[in-house]
């Protein structure tokens, strides 16, 4: 399956949770929804992660891993000429991976307001990395 369409069904997915109360799937989702549509980027504008992990003394992370994708993107949108405003609002990324954490390991429960905040910084993700 493309990551495009990967991309939509975990959207669906997510804004489905909203309506049916089982916030912790629906953020899992969100962020799934955004990491994916972040790495077909890279994928499509060429982007050389090794070169990246190495710039960035990051060897020892694997390519596309959570922990270096925000500032993977940042360094591709940079280099795309996308203004600094857009890249700056990239950093949700980073909300939504700790909200999924916290849905997937996490004793407590997440809330219909951060899901909400999924959402939103889901929406975002998918603006800013076009």
């Amino acid at each position: 399956m493309p990551y495009n369409d990967k991309v939509a069904e975990n959207k669906m997915v997510a804004e489905k949770c909203l309506h049916l109360k089982a916030y912790n799937a629906g953020v899992t989702r969100a962020y799934y929804a955004a990491f994916q549509h972040i790495k077909a980027y890279l994928i499509g504008t060429n982007f050389d992660y090794d070169s990246f992990l190495k710039k960035t003394n990051s060897t020892v992370e694997r390519v596309y891993s959570h922990g270096t994708m925000q500032a993977a993107i940042t360094t591709c949108l940079q280099a795309h000429g996308k203004n600094l405003t857009d890249i700056y609002k990239i950093r949700v990324l980073g909300n939504l991976y700790e909200k999924r954490r916290k849905a997937d390991y996490d004793n407590g429960n997440i809330v219909e307001a951060e899901l909400k905040d999924s959402l939103k910084d889901l929406y975002t993700v998918l603006t800013v990395v076009s």
